[in-house]
């Protein structure tokens, strides 16, 4: 059933996609309203609901009346806390798409998802108003907010499907595409810092921004560093007399020739 919420998302997404036939998206045209986009924010929204909710009870989430698990202040809340998901960035990667600023570009979709009235994100007071009062609010249905829902939808999307990517080399791991299956945004990816692997997981700046992070397939790690631990030894005792800075010279250069399988996994903590 891992699929379920994602089919749906992609219509959502086909769907925005399709005012570009209509709507030349630039920055120029974020504020552009309709009943239509309107209508796709709050269906967008009502995705955000259901998939919070069971994103929660799937990850420890306290079992409760629905009526008292409000997917912001409940939901939201525990998810975040779990996954610092306020922090995550999507960037806008459609070519249909033909924005510049950099605001609306890099996209912090999730940010205040966990508050709720006046405090809440924009795309979710939009939905709060066009929902209760559309003909009044109908403005707040803007390219904007339906972006900025889309994209919270695909963040959480991305870890209801919990998906890694195993056993890539060195070598391929450029070629993974960070859209992960969408044709409107991409995640930021962690790199590895260097190839060294008996040490602890060293964090870019950029660590809690990131969905997925790059780490070492368990079983590469395991045969990289036993492989690594003897030649560590073997250097030890034929060379330290010489030069004690040569094993490890020696060894930067042994790492080189190792071979390292890569997994992309959905970024824990």
């Amino acid at each position: 059933m891992t699929q379920l919420y994602w089919q749906v998302y992609l219509n959502l997404e086909r769907d925005f996609l399709s005012l570009a036939d209509t709507i030349h998206i630039n920055d120029a045209q974020q504020e552009v309203y309709s009943m239509r986009i309107a209508d796709m924010l709050i269906r967008t929204v009502i995705e955000i609901e259901a998939l919070a909710k069971d994103l929660y009870l799937s990850n420890g989430g306290k079992v409760m009346d629905d009526k008292d698990m409000y997917f912001d202040t409940v939901c939201m809340e525990h998810l975040n806390n779990l996954w610092k998901l306020d922090q995550k960035i999507v960037l806008v990667t459609s070519p249909a798409i033909y924005l510049e600023k950099e605001e609306n570009i890099i996209l912090n979709p999730l940010y205040k998802a966990n508050k709720r009235g006046s405090s809440s994100s924009d795309w979710n007071k939009a939905y709060q108003a066009v929902k209760h009062n559309r003909v009044k609010d109908i403005s707040e249905g803007s390219i904007k907010h339906l972006l900025h829902g889309l994209a919270a939808l695909y963040v959480l999307n991305l870890y209801y499907r919990n998906e890694s990517i195993k056993d890539i080399s060195l070598d391929d791991i450029t070629s993974v595409n960070p859209s992960f299956g969408s044709s409107l945004f991409a995640v930021k990816i962690h790199k590895l810092i260097d190839p060294k692997v008996d040490g602890p997981y060293q964090k870019r700046c950029d660590y809690d921004q990131c969905v997925y992070i790059e780490d070492y397939e368990q079983r590469s790690k395991k045969n990289t560093m036993k492989s690594t631990s003897a030649m560590r030894k073997k250097c030890n005792d034929l060379l330290s007399d010489v030069d004690p800075k040569l094993p490890e010279l020696i060894l930067e250069c042994f790492r080189v020739l190792l071979r390292y399988d890569i997994v992309l996994n959905k970024q824990q903590y």
